[in-house]
Parts: structure tokens; C-alpha cells; sequence
């Protein structure tokens, strides 16, 4: 899949993710009103039939007529909380009997507080609170042989309500001043009313989360095996590079050897034998990088550690990679501690630490090659610095260079051969010790890999 197809495709699937969000968004902001709608209309219709039932029974008791100049009125003060103007006295056993009575006809499931305007006092009493569980609301009501609902009212309240006239308490629900004879009912928890009514959206808010949860692995995947797709096209091109210059030198060197004539010039015959096998010793150099890495990958690392003096083991591996750059024109400048410092370490692989460290350091510079290597002892640690004056590495590449087959981008241009191996052994080699290795920059240019050894 090329570059401009992945936009495309993330663009779509963002685009697509968003308007599941929206309309999701939408159809829940859309439901909230709903039932905000809905619990205002049969919160008002409840207490509407409240009022109502207590008008009919106060007319029933003052044996009078219907008067149609009380009609009740329910006004809503706040979210929760409603007021209802009777026009009238009110019991409060008979309010508290049909609160409950229309609550649970209403399906109105919630805790709730009531009280009533006491026109002396000018303050709110009989301030009940009361829970909205529908099994506590049918123990509240009663259930007494077929009367009259007038009849039976006078019954309930005489056999149960006989100690309320004793809970006159003030509540400290709000008054509301344009009416004088009303009561008040507060919902303290009216959320769970909105839980219980959306819960299907729950479920399938959590199935829609999954399902984004699912869609984003799968971009990660596609961005992640993109990458990759570019880290092995990478490493091919660097792999072919380099096994072309050595191969088309063997070629062009055994071609000039196979005329007959070479014979009697030996000095050119040398000259082209010695590059047969420089070139053979690089081929194979970099063939055996490439086995040793998957070795490393294949099989844990089997590390054979020894007590190693570290000032004379440098001093060795700089010697030793100084006779294998033939000739080229460098320097290498050494510190190291005054006393003896000694660590645990596998030598050979230590050694290509160091190898790679320093070949890195040289392969990425203009000009002279110029490297100072400093060991110190510092904080219960041994750090042993690289300090080199090359190109330098990006900020936002000094993670990924330690990664497998990442080189820091050039485009099309190949001036440095490597396929991206050296630092990742150097990791995986530092990792396998219980080292760190970390890399900064280098005023004012290049770059410093540090190795933190602890003692």
C-alpha cells in the first residue's frame, strides 16, 4: 500500500470515527432530552392527580360540590424540585398516601422529600424524606377490602397515620410566595432516573467503544507494518550496496588475473590479488554481522563474563581497531582513572561495543575523524563516553537508532555503508550486561554515546 493510499485511508477512518462520535453524541443528547421531558411530565401529571385526590377528599369530607375554581396548579422551581397550590388545607397523611400511590403509577422510582407551607409559621413543615424503591412503595400502601377511595382513605389514615400529627419538623425546602396553601416535592437523586431509562445506551456506548478500541489497533497495525515495510526496503537497498561495491571488486579483480599477461606483471598481480581478499574479508565481515544479529535474536545471549581491567582493555581495543583501518587519518584521545577500575564483562562483545561505537563515529563525520573516549567513576557507576565531532543525530532520531535496521533518513543519497545492525547489537549486547547506553549531543557539533556500568 503506498504512502498516499495510507493518508487516505486514515483520513477516512478519522473522519469515519468522528461521525460515529457525533451521532452518538447526538442520539444521547437527543435521549437526556427525552426523558428530561418525560420525568417533567409525569412528575407534574403525578402531583397534578395528587392535588387533585386531596381536593376530592376535602370536598367529600365538607360534603360540598365539586368546585371548579380549585384546580391545581404545579409549578417547577428548579430541576428537582416542585411546587403544588391546592387552594386549600392539606393533610399530610393523606399527601403522604397519594404521593406515594401516584409516584409508583407514574413509575417514578426515586427517593424524594416532601413538605407543606404553614401559613403561621411562613415556613415549610412536615418535612418527610421517603425512599422511591418500588418494594418499599407497596409497603407503604395498603390494601384493605373494595370501599370507596374516599371511604378507604378514611380508614388508612385513622389505623396508620395517627402519629403524624407528632412529625411537625420544619423542612428546608424553599417557600414559594406566590401561593399560599401548597406543598413542595424534592428529588434528591433524580439521576438514577436517567440511568434506569438509558440504560440500553450504556451497552451500546460500551459495544461502540470496543469497536473504536478495535479500529484503532487496526490503523496502529497498518502505520506499524508500513514502517516496517520501509525499515526492510531500506535495509535491502543498504544490503544490496554493500554486497555490490565487494562483488563488482572480486569480478573486475578476477577478470584482470584470468589475462595470461598478469604473469608478467607482478606487481600489478599483487596489487589485485591483495584486492580479491580485502574485498573478501569485507564481504565476509558484513555477511557475519548479519548471522551474528539473527544469532542474537534466535537464541538468548549467552554472555561468559570475566574480570576485566578496564584502562588496559581499552587501551587494547583502540590498538586493535586502529590496525584495522588501513591507514586512514584519524585520532582517538583516551582518559581514563588514575587507579585501577575493574568490571564484570564479556570481552568479546564488549570489544564490538566498542568496535561499533567508534566505526559508527567514523563512518558519520566530514572531516577528520576526531574521537575521545573518557572513563570515570561517577555515582556507583563506571560511564565510559564517546565523544565524537561528526554530522550529529537528530533529537527525534536518538531513540530509533538503537532500533533494528533504522538509519537516519538521507533520501536516495548511500555515501555511508552500514544496514542499520551496529547499534542494535550495541543495545541488545549493553542490555544483556544490565548496562545503559544512552546517546546526547555534542557541543558545538557530533555526538556522545555514554555506556553506564554499574559497580
Amino acid at each position: 500500500m503506498g504512502r498516499n493510499a495510507i493518508r487516505i485511508v486514515i483520513v477516512l477512518a478519522t473522519f469515519s470515527v468522528l461521525g460515529i462520535l457525533l451521532i452518538q453524541f447526538f442520539f444521547l443528547k437527543n435521549t437526556a432530552d427525552l426523558n428530561e421531558t418525560r420525568f417533567h411530565d409525569d412528575a407534574a401529571q403525578a402531583l397534578k392527580n395528587v392535588a387533585r385526590h386531596l381536593i376530592e377528599y376535602n370536598d367529600k369530607i365538607r360534603e360540598r360540590k365539586a368546585n371548579a375554581s380549585l384546580l391545581p396548579e404545579v409549578e417547577q422551581i428548579s430541576n428537582n424540585y416542585y411546587v403544588v397550590n391546592v387552594n386549600e388545607e392539606i393533610n399530610p397523611q393523606l399527601l403522604e398516601h397519594f404521593l406515594i400511590k401516584e409516584f409508583t403509577r407514574f413509575n417514578l422510582s426515586l427517593d424524594f422529600q416532601y413538605a407543606i407551607y404553614d401559613c403561621e409559621s411562613k415556613k415549610m413543615v412536615y418535612g418527610i424524606s421517603l425512599t422511591g424503591k418500588k418494594d418499599s412503595l407497596k409497603r407503604q400502601q395498603f390494601h384493605p377490602k373494595q370501599k370507596t377511595a374516599c371511604d378507604q382513605d378514611d380508614e388508612l389514615f385513622d389505623a396508620h397515620y395517627k402519629s403524624m400529627s407528632d412529625r411537625k419538623n420544619v423542612s428546608s425546602l424553599p417557600t414559594c410566595e406566590k401561593y399560599t396553601y401548597y406543598f413542595g416535592v424534592y428529588f434528591p437523586n433524580r439521576s438514577k432516573y436517567y440511568s434506569n431509562n438509558i440504560h440500553a445506551w450504556y451497552i451500546v456506548n460500551g459495544i461502540l467503544f470496543i469497536v473504536i478500541l478495535f479500529f484503532s489497533y487496526t490503523l496502529y497495525v497498518i502505520l506499524k507494518q508500513r514502517q516496517l515495510s520501509e525499515v526492510q526496503k531500506n535495509f535491502i537497498n543498504n544490503l544490496t550496496h554493500e554486497f555490490k561495491t565487494p562483488i563488482a571488486s572480486i569480478d573486475l579483480s578476477a577478470r584482470v588475473l584470468a589475462d595470461p599477461a598478469i604473469v608478467h606483471q607482478p606487481k600489478r598481480l599483487e596489487k589485485y590479488s591483495a584486492i580479491i581478499g580485502e574485498q573478501t574479508q569485507r564481504l565476509s565481515l558484513q555477511v557475519e554481522k548479519v548471522l551474528q544479529m539473527a544469532s542474537i535474536e534466535k537464541k538468548k545471549l549467552q554472555l561468559e563474563k570475566q574480570e576485566i581491567d578496564l584502562t588496559e582493555f581499552l587501551h587494547k581495543c583502540i590498538e586493535e581497531f586502529k590496525n584495522g583501518q588501513n591507514g586512514n587519518d584519524y585520532n582517538i584521545a583516551l582518559f581514563t582513572p588514575s587507579g585501577s577500575v575493574s568490571i564484570q564483562a564479556d570481552a568479546f562483545h564488549f570489544c564490538n561495543i566498542i568496535y561499533n561505537i567508534l566505526d559508527n563515529s567514523f563512518k558519520y563525520c566530514d572531516d577528520k575523524p576526531e574521537v575521545t573516549i573518557r572513563a570515570e567513576q561517577l555515582k556507583g557507576t563506571v560511564q565510559i563516553s564517546f565523544a565524537d565531532q561528526g554530522i550529529g543525530i537528530p533529537r527525534q532520531y536518538r531513540k530509533k537508532i538503537f532500533d533494528r535496521f533504522f538509519r537516519v533518513p538521507t533520501g536516495n543519497i548511500h555515501n555511508v555503508k552500514g544496514f542499520g545492525l551496529g547499534l542494535d547489537y550495541v543495545k541488545k549486547i549493553a542490555e544483556g550486561h544490565g548496562w545503559k547506553i544512552q546517546v546526547s549531543e555534542n557541543s558545538p557539533k557530533g555526538s556522545i554515546f555514554t555506556l553506564i556500568i554499574p559497580e
